[in-house]
């Protein structure tokens, strides 16, 4: 029950042709897959690291989100 009916689906060819990303990353289950994203190399092993390359990608996350990063953000 828990799980929607319906969904859209759309590739990360299409997400990067957007002219403004917003990402919205709270919790910290997200902890790891944000680390891997954010400090390795753009690669198919780490999916929303292809982020990095778009022009205008915000990244919103929580201090439990962004807890496993190098450099500490304060803002």
């Amino acid at each position: 029950d828990a799980v929607p009916r319906k969904a859209i689906s759309m590739s990360v060819k299409q997400i990067l042709k957007s002219k403004e990303i917003i990402c919205s990353v709270p919790d910290e289950r997200k902890a790891v897959a944000v680390k891997n994203s954010l400090e390795h190399p753009v690669s198919n092993l780490y999916p929303a690291s292809i982020l990095q390359l778009h022009p205008n990608c915000l990244m919103c996350l929580d201090k439990s989100s962004a807890a496993l990063l190098k450099h500490k953000i304060t803002v």
